[in-house]
């Protein structure tokens, strides 16, 4: 058993619980390479956040992708975009979506040059 699916078996609550079965947050969807970062608003009184997004508003005090805070919770990054979204909604984060290139709204090619880059120096 790979430590992946030992933390999934270790799981008390299943992922798709922290969203209530949601594939998408309301607003905008978030692409994978989004940056989050803590507003610095806490919960008002009576309202409490789930030790989840909690553990999210936390990390980000410091930017983090999505993926990152996937990887931290050990959840799919789906349900971390869920997650991140809702905080973002509730002013508890702010998102950061990456720039794109003038028209096609795709990445550049300054961008796709150096991850393809990347992939040939592995």
């Amino acid at each position: 058993m790979t430590p992946q699916e030992r933390g999934q078996a270790d799981r008390v609550v299943p992922v798709y619980a922290f969203t209530g079965g949601r594939t998408r947050a309301a607003g905008q969807e978030l692409p994978l390479e989004a940056v989050a970062t803590a507003t610095g608003l806490a919960p008002t009184a009576g309202v409490s956040l789930q030790m989840e997004s909690r553990a999210i508003v936390e990390m980000c005090a410091r930017p983090k992708s999505l993926a990152e805070i996937g990887a931290a919770l050990r959840v799919p990054v789906g349900v971390a975009r869920v997650l991140v979204g809702d905080l973002a909604n509730g002013g508890y984060l702010d998102v950061h979506l990456p720039r794109t290139a003038e028209g096609d709204g795709g990445p550049g090619h300054v961008i796709l040059g150096r991850l393809l880059d990347g992939l040939r120096s592995r």
